[in-house]
């Protein structure tokens, strides 16, 4: 969405209401929530919005506190008060994190109560505090690292000489896998072949498995895609059900 589509419900309305709007849109939608007023300016002049050119943006900002603060160096950036003024102005819904279902929660607590590996019951636990507040990307995160290091460890049991011998079977120009520390050069999706071929997983689990791998890989990066509850908790019950054998 464009600051133009985003404004236009607001054309007939104050520059006051444009400008905290602007603002939204720059916390929201881009790299960068703070603005100066000739910031503020162009965009408003670019977005087509009326008399924008010739507002005094300096006294619009100044009369919108505690709408918005001065954030240093010219800029302003919008409050938690102004956001829900312009979410209630536009009739956007509230789009901010919320706790994770506890049947989720309470699924992982059973799991970390039980873990004897340290590793995996510290990623755990980070992503049972990550859903407790909603913040679902970091738990898919979380979660996902402990389960890789628990199919590290039962791949590992079949030594080093047979996991490289696996591995060059599907990639002949593979780094020889040697050690333990080699599984820091495997890439996840490699592994998941690697268990498979070792009957760690089945092709069924296999395929769940690839699948929650791109939800990982999708919440890992620096992107504005947010999964919803049912997906991450369907990637829970997955991971929790194939690598750590609970029934969620």
């Amino acid at each position: 969405m464009t600051l133009a589509e985003f404004l236009d419900p607001l054309r007939k309305s104050a520059k006051k209401e444009q400008v905290l709007a602007a603002l939204f849109f720059f916390k929201i939608e881009t790299d960068s929530s703070k603005a100066t007023p000739s910031r503020i300016r162009q965009a408003l002049i670019d977005a087509r919005m009326p008399r924008a050119r010739n507002a005094n943006y300096s006294d619009v900002l100044a009369r919108l506190i505690p709408k918005v603060h001065r954030a240093g160096a010219g800029r302003w950036e919008i409050t938690e008060t102004g956001e829900k003024h312009v979410r209630s102005q536009l009739g956007l819904v509230n789009e901010g994190p919320s706790p994770a279902p506890e049947e989720d929660v309470d699924a992982l607590l059973a799991l970390a109560s039980e873990l004897k590996d340290e590793v995996v019951r510290t990623y755990v636990d980070e992503a049972i505090k990550c859903l407790s507040v909603g913040a679902r990307r970091a738990a898919v995160v979380f979660l996902w690292s402990g389960a890789v290091h628990t199919l590290r460890e039962q791949i590992w049991s079949f030594g080093s000489k047979s996991i490289d011998a696996a591995l060059k079977g599907h990639f002949p120009k593979a780094r020889t896998f040697a050690k333990k520390g080699d599984f820091a050069y495997m890439k996840d999706v490699d592994l998941l072949q690697i268990a498979h071929d070792f009957e760690v997983i089945d092709k069924s689990q296999k395929a769940m498995l690839e699948q929650a791998l791109d939800l990982r890989n999708s919440c890992g990066h620096p992107v504005k895609y947010q999964p919803q509850e049912k997906k991450v908790s369907g990637f829970i019950e997955d991971v929790l059900q194939i690598v750590f054998d609970v029934n969620v």
